[in-house]
């Protein structure tokens, strides 16, 4: 009699959801909870190429995403995966996705939030020389605010100590960049994909040009990368924000269809779940396989 191991039991349950949810949408799906990281982009290529790789699947792809951000290059090559395989992707953010992630969901047909889902300012980040990722925002703003300082001459003995000795300028000179980057990217992908049904304004019922989406995409990506608006990186942006008028964003509120509700909450937790108790914070799961980031 073959032995019947907890852990096949819970992982063919998870894959089980994962169809339920497929199903619901219409899409092969696939959920990534990591870091934006190096290696992270050549994990989620393999596992997109399995995907795309069956004999009968969809040209939509459902894209169950949870991050706390990362580099924007890295973001850029997931993207070119997705795009190179499926004609449509969707993201769901059943919890959060940070700076780079919400960089990746803009890149999106369609996003799926609730009530509890939150996106990120734009907020790319870089590894710097000991190793740690730094957020952009508050390291460039801390920069130009000793500047100033230092130009009024108000700056103080100590700051002036913390000017020279804390900031990089190869750092500051990636982080400027990659902001810089963040924004061209969501310019060229918004009107390419969220926007690209949007024919005719609601109000006016005025045509919408591709100029129009252009510039609504600009006004988009300066207002999510704005840090007087945000703060701090790790301020959360609800799907009532996204959705405000000071933002406009159409973004679908999951929570209000019931079934597709518990397709999504099943599949989350009890992947997380099974994660947690394994002690694995990071890995890709499709309904194929589950690979652990380490």
């Amino acid at each position: 009699m073959k032995q019947i191991k907890s852990d096949d039991v819970v992982q063919r349950l998870i894959s089980e959801k994962s169809q339920v949810l497929e199903n619901k949408l219409k899409g092969e799906v696939i959920l990534i909870r990591a870091p934006m990281a190096a290696s992270v982009d050549d994990l989620v290529r393999r596992e997109v190429e399995i995907l795309a790789a069956q004999e009968k699947r969809s040209n939509r792809l459902i894209v169950v995403l949870e991050t706390s951000g990362g580099s924007v290059e890295v973001v850029e090559r997931i993207h070119d995966v997705f795009r190179e395989h499926f004609q449509e992707v969707y993201f769901i953010i059943p919890n959060s996705a940070y700076s780079a992630g919400t960089v990746l969901a803009l890149s999106g047909d369609e996003i799926y939030m609730d009530y509890y889902s939150v996106l990120g300012p734009i907020d790319p980040q870089i590894r710097s020389h000991n190793d740690r990722w730094v957020p952009g925002i508050g390291y460039l703003e801390k920069y130009q605010e000793l500047i100033r300082k230092s130009a009024e001459d108000t700056i103080t003995t100590a700051e002036m100590e913390f000017l020279v000795r804390k900031f990089d300028p190869a750092e500051l000179f990636a982080l400027e960049q990659a902001r810089l980057h963040s924004v061209n990217l969501i310019c060229d992908w918004l009107p390419k994909y969220k926007f690209k049904n949007w024919t005719v304004r609601e109000t006016s019922r005025k045509k919408v040009t591709l100029k129009c989406r252009k510039e609504r995409a600009e006004e988009i990506a300066k207002l999510l990368g704005d840090p007087t608006e945000w703060k701090t990186h790790g301020r959360g942006i609800s799907l009532r924000t996204l959705c405000s008028e000071k933002i406009k964003l159409k973004v679908k509120n999951f929570g209000r269809d019931k079934a597709l509700n518990v397709a999504i909450r099943e599949y989350y937790d009890l992947f997380v779940d099974y994660c947690s108790k394994r002690g694995n914070e990071f890995a890709i799961h499709t309904k194929h396989r589950l690979k652990i980031l380490v």
